[in-house]
């Protein structure tokens, strides 16, 4: 989850507040994702951010590698494509770039982007 949160966040270079405070009630909100508490949670994605706004090409190796552990379990693949969505459109239309995230991110987790098409 935090490293889709992470990803989706900074697909357009930005990592405003409207994307910190949502993913932290994703965070909250999915029982899915129950093995850290939110603070720990919080700290993995900051922790993410920071490795993609240091390394972009390195982070984003290992972030996608993270993603895509996921493509096998189908539930938990829509799961964080709906989260991916939630982060993207928080702060109004989604953009070009975060566009073309998404649909990459959908790719990474087996899914079909056009099940939650961002307009």
């Amino acid at each position: 989850m935090m490293a889709v949160a992470a990803l989706a966040a900074l697909a357009d270079g930005e990592y405003g507040i409207a994307e910190k405070y949502r993913a932290e009630a994703l965070l909250a909100e999915i029982p899915l994702f129950d093995v850290f508490d939110l603070a720990e949670a919080m700290e993995i994605l900051d922790d993410d951010v920071f490795a993609l706004r240091s390394d972009r090409v390195a982070a984003t190796r290992a972030l996608e590698a993270r993603v895509a552990a996921f493509a096998d379990e189908p539930d938990r693949a829509r799961t964080l494509l709906r989260a991916a969505h939630a982060v993207i459109t928080c702060d109004g239309a989604a953009s070009a770039a975060e566009r073309a995230e998404f649909e990459r991110l959908a790719t990474l987790l087996g899914q079909s982007a056009d099940a939650l098409a961002l307009g």
